[in-house]
């Protein structure tokens, strides 16, 4: 995904947090390389110290909004196996600042394009979460409905402000009955119950190919929670769409490595898809526009298309 990084520096931080970090480094920070992309504001690098030695660190300030995100994703990353993420080396607070270290990984954003080099690895090792994270390794996170409850119901907000919000096209007029009954919250948490922990935002940006390897990790488990397995499959497929796969593709594609993709209920599917797709035309129409805005374009243009493949 191409965006425009707002990201804060190594020299945003202040002196006594970096100091704090070096120390935990047990050595001095020689070189400092900023990745692409990103959508928050806090810190993002690969630094390389006078020892030769590499990490991958994240961080923020206690007081920003998305601290709570850095702080989960330092009690998640503790139990994740390392066929799944980047091991988390340490994690430390300082003058109001949490920073995360990760083990350095080099590489870039897969493609997930059909015929793609990558996407076998990415398919695989979304495959892999199920077995790997079941039973859910981490005993604090939260249940995944009460992520997934706050995607529904956005379908009514979109009717009841008309036109101008974006959601009131032909497309949505041609499906509003039966939007109305699939956009539930209460279905929707009682279908995602489960043992799994899962990811909450599988996306190619959330994802690293291993430089010579091809080998795929999957980064920042922030929104990670407790539920049903097939939940990041159906967080995947309209990825795989925008990508160009096709709806019946995508999902075929997943249910020949998800085994708790080919066991739910097709109509707990359909509830999911219209939650976040009606999840994403609202915050298109109501949000920050940008690099965000148009990314949630595509994503509810890709989730109209899935609708339209599971309702006929």
């Amino acid at each position: 995904m191409n965006t425009v990084s707002v990201r804060a520096r190594w020299e945003d931080l202040p002196l006594e947090v970096r100091a704090a970090v070096q120390a935990r480094l047990g050595s001095s920070v020689v070189e400092v390389v900023y990745p692409e992309g990103g959508f928050t504001q806090g810190l993002a690098v690969r630094v390389t110290c006078a020892d030769g030695s590499e990490v991958f660190l994240k961080a923020v300030d206690l007081a920003a909004r998305m601290a709570s995100h850095y702080q989960a994703e330092a009690a998640v990353g503790k139990h994740l196996p390392t066929v799944v993420a980047p091991r988390l080396v340490w994690s430390l607070e300082a003058s109001s600042w949490i920073v995360n270290a990760f083990e350095s990984v080099r590489g870039r954003e897969p493609d997930l394009r059909p015929g793609s080099a990558d996407l076998n690895g990415v398919l695989d090792v979304v495959g892999v979460l199920e077995q790997e994270l079941t039973p859910c390794p981490v005993s604090g996170v939260g249940p995944v409905g009460e992520t997934l409850s706050s995607l529904a119901g956005h379908w009514a907000r979109l009717a009841a402000a008309g036109a101008g919000s974006g959601g009131q096209d032909s497309w949505a007029a041609s499906r509003r009955v039966r939007l109305a009954e699939l956009d539930d919250p209460d279905r929707l948490v009682k279908a995602s119950v489960g043992d799994t922990l899962v990811h909450c935002d599988l996306r190619a940006d959330n994802m690293l190919a291993e430089a010579g390897t091809g080998r795929i990790r999957i980064l920042d488990w922030s929104w990670g929670a407790r539920g049903a397995a097939w939940v990041d499959a159906a967080f995947f497929v309209p990825q795989l769409i925008t990508a160009g796969h096709s709806p019946a593709g995508a999902e075929a594609e997943l249910g020949a490595r998800v085994p708790a993709w080919r066991a739910v209920d097709p109509e707990a599917v359909s509830v999911f898809a219209v939650a976040i797709t009606g999840y994403w035309a609202w915050n298109q129409a109501n949000g920050p526009g940008g690099a965000l805005g148009a990314y949630r374009g595509r994503a509810a243009e890709a989730g109209r298309r899935w609708i339209d493949y599971r309702l006929g």
